[in-house]
Formats: C-alpha cells, structure tokens, sequence
C-alpha cells in the first residue's frame, strides 16, 4: 500500500539562537579571545540554515562568580523570558559562570520558558536527558578553578605587599607610569595641599568644599565634592609619602565583596616615606587629631582642646558638651563647656568655654604679642604642653618651657567652676529624679547614657554625694 506525502508549503520556522560570550578582564589578549569567541559562534549559526542569529551578548572585564554586574548577561535572560531566544550557545561553562549553583539555577530557570543552552567546550546540550548531572559536575569543577585562581591571585598580592610593593590606585594628586608610582601631578597636589592647611587651621568641610565648587575646582571623582571624598583625602597616608598595605580584602571567590581590614583580619603592611609626599607630615599629623576631636561620640565633640584639659579637683579628664539655658555677654552659649562627667568624674568642676577661650587667647597674647580670633588646635599644638586650671585662673604652659598665669574674665561668680558645677548638679539631678524633662541636646554629663535606669541610679548617687559635700563644706 502506498503512502501519499502531501507538502503544506509553509516554510519551516527557524529556531532564534543568542550567543553569549565573556572575558574577565581588559587585557588584549583577553578582549581578543572575546572577538574570536565571537567569530566563531557567527560562522557556526551561518552555516547552519535551520538557526537565526538574535544577539550575540557579550561581557569584557566582569568575573564569571557573580552574576550582578554583568549587564549583557542578565539582558540575554530578561530576552529569553520575553520569548525572544529558543537556544543560546556558549564556549563554555566557566564563561557561562563559576558558581555552580547559579549555573544549575539559570539553566532551571531558562528551560521554564524553553530555552536550552549549549556549552561547545563540555559539548553539553541541556536538551539532553543526562545534561544536568553533567552540567553539575563540570560546574562544580568550574567553581574549584576559579577558587584555586582566587587564592593564587591573593596569595600573589600578599607576598608582594610583604615585600612593600603596591599597585596601581588611582589617587588624586598623583598619576603612574609603566616604570614609576605616585608621580606629583602638581596642579591637583596644590589643591591637596590648600584642603589640609584650611582644615587644620579650623575651617570646617562644608566651607572648603563649597569654596572648592564655587571655584570649579575639579574633586577626586565625579562632579561635585562629598564629604565622603573629603574625608577620605584627609585620612588617606599616601598624601605624607606612606602606603599601608591590605587595608580591604575580598571576602570571597563567590561575594568578591571588599572588606574593611579594621580589626587586622589580614596583617597589614605600613611602607613609610615610600614615595614622594605632597603634605607636610607635621601638618596631616594635626589633620588626624583634628578629625578624631570632631568625631562625634556621644554627641560631642572635643575640638579644640582634646585631651588637654584636667580636672583640679581629682586629675580626670574633662568632657566636653553642650549646656542648659545659658547667655555669655547677651548671647547664648554655642561652644558648651568642659566639666568632669567623664566616667570617673568628680563632677565638681565645669567651665563654660567661652570664659576658658577668652583666658588662653589672653595669655597667647601676653606671650607672643598676637592676638588670636579663636582659639585653633594648630597654634595650641605647636605652642601648648600642657593647660593647668584652678578656681578662677588658667595657667599656659609653654613648649619652651615657660608659663603664663591669667585670670578668667568670668562674667559672674555663679559662672565660676566650681559654683556652675553645683548648680549643673542640681538640674541634672532633678532630670534624673524625674522632676524636670531634658529638652536640651547633647546636655553636658548625659548625652546618651540616661535612657537607662542604671545611669539614672548613678547620677542620683552622684548628686547626694555633691548635696553631701556641700553641707559638710557649709
């Protein structure tokens, strides 16, 4: 019996192949695998008639661990959902990806809209019934060679930062070379240079940088100048002729997350006057004491002073903080005060700043003959050792060995330390007990302590006791 064959004449659909190729870096022999990988799969779906090129999807410079950051990869899915792709074709596994899971994961993912995925090297073809055991083994062998990479790539730059020697970091202020590092690029240097002599000299970020973008001045990156690209110019060694080496590591192969070595996970590497510097090392000493005294702890901070100031009453350093309700010559306070509330503190002694400025601007003068605006930690620093206080008068001891003695101009003798203190004592006591509510920010021997009750138990104790003192004084 024969069989008639009776032809539609409606031509058979093709089947839309993508092509998905990567390098992980921008080397030219890296970018010309990537053009070859190209060439290749395009003369493979030319020659045969039942295949249509879609796209060819390509990667440069993006490592195969981590799937976020590569665009044209996560395009070619967001196709292949869209009903765009029958069948992408790929050189290999390890270019697909080198985390195993990611790749079983996609290629999951991809057979749900009926996408099959081809990988030359393994000749995989997920269509295949035994694909997937397969595709699971060469992968997990895919993500063993990228850790092993991993950990050669580390230990490569590890043994070099042992030996001192860096990388290549672009850093405002300076540019390399094949043969050298941290060339002085002059005219971004002299800008380097203005940044950490303004804020040494007291003025604050938000001043330099607005002055900065009023002038054009070009920043570390992007358009504008940030805090962030502030601060981190001011704390960055290189600008004195230091390098620390592995101050950030990755976490791992698979994350390629970079972690802050703070806690010295990985022994780090300090390289001292490895370079030319563009800063006077006298002058970023100061930057860095400067930007710890500005920190803001509990709220305060301890510019200009620091750690100068010690109580006369039991030696402990002074804390600084914002006050209650207080005018100074018709205005109200804006600089607070220093008073020994610290953690051991006596709590008997408390001066109003602007008394002590006035007293060490005073004393300057009489020394040097200049008189100062405001009290800086630069000049403190170059001609200050030590502020000695008492009831009513600061004495200055001098880097050259001699000292100033003055009285402080106190506007009214409830101001006085020691009388200030007592009555502080009785307001802060009273907000402990409950009687009076803290409207005041940052308050002088609170700030963020008296949310529990055992720091409102401490501070009644500490108030008896001053109550105590007096009486027995009376």
């Amino acid at each position: 019996m024969s069989v008639m064959k009776f032809e539609s004449g409606k031509p058979r659909s093709r089947k839309r192949v993508a092509v998905y190729c990567r390098v992980s870096t921008d080397k030219d022999d890296q970018l010309d695998s990537l053009e070859n990988q190209m060439k290749s799969f395009q003369l493979k779906i030319q020659q045969n008639k039942d295949w249509k090129l879609v796209k060819i999807y390509a990667d440069e410079g993006i490592s195969g661990t981590s799937m976020k950051r590569r665009v044209q990869f996560l395009e070619m899915i967001e196709d292949s959902k869209a009903g765009k792709i029958d069948f992408i074709l790929c050189k290999s596994i390890s270019r697909f990806a080198r985390n195993t899971v990611d790749t079983l994961t996609t290629v999951r993912e991809l057979q749900r809209f009926g996408v099959q995925v081809f990988f030359e090297k393994e000749n995989i073809d997920t269509a295949n019934s035994i694909s997937e055991m397969l595709l699971t083994i060469m992968a997990s062998f895919a993500q063993e060679e990228s850790r092993s990479i991993s950990e050669n790539v580390k230990w490569g730059i590890r043994k070099r930062f042992e030996e001192g020697k860096e990388k290549k970091v672009p850093l405002y202020g300076f540019y390399h070379t094949e043969d050298e590092l941290f060339l002085v690029r002059d005219d971004e240097a002299e800008i380097v240079r203005e940044i950490f002599e303004r804020y040494v000299q007291g003025e604050t970020p938000t001043k330099i940088m607005n002055d900065m973008i009023a002038r054009g001045v070009k920043p570390p990156s992007g358009d504008c100048w940030k805090r962030l690209q502030f601060d981190r110019m001011l704390k960055n060694e290189k600008y004195v002729g230091d390098s620390l080496l592995q101050k950030t590591y990755v976490e791992s192969h698979l994350t390629h997350r970079q972690i802050r070595n703070r806690d010295e996970t990985l022994p780090q590497f300090l390289v001292k006057d490895g370079h030319c510097a563009i800063v006077d090392r006298h002058v970023f000493d100061q930057a860095q004491k400067i930007m710890e005294m500005r920190r803001f702890g509990s709220g305060n901070t301890t510019y200009p002073y620091g750690e100068m100031l010690k109580c006369p009453c039991c030696e402990q350093p002074l804390v600084h903080g914002s006050l209650s309700n207080f005018t100074y010559k018709g205005e109200r306070i804006r600089n607070g005060g220093w008073g020994c509330y610290g953690q051991n503190g006596c709590a008997k002694y408390l001066i109003i700043q602007n008394f002590l400025d006035t007293a060490v601007i005073e004393a300057f003068y009489e020394k040097y003959g200049e008189r100062k605006e405001r009290v800086d930690f630069y000049w403190l620093d170059d001609t200050v050792e030590r502020i000695e206080l008492e009831k009513t008068r600061v004495t200055i001891h001098w880097r050259d060995g001699e000292a100033t003695r003055v009285k402080m101009a106190i506007s009214d003798e409830r101001f006085a330390p020691s009388e200030y203190a007592d009555y502080y004592n009785g307001f802060l006591g009273r907000i402990a007990g409950g009687e009076q509510k803290n409207k005041y920010r940052n308050l002088m021997g609170m700030g963020m302590e008296v949310e529990t009750g055992t720091d409102r138990k401490r501070m009644r104790r500490k108030h008896a006791d001053n109550e105590s003192g007096r009486k027995e004084g009376k």
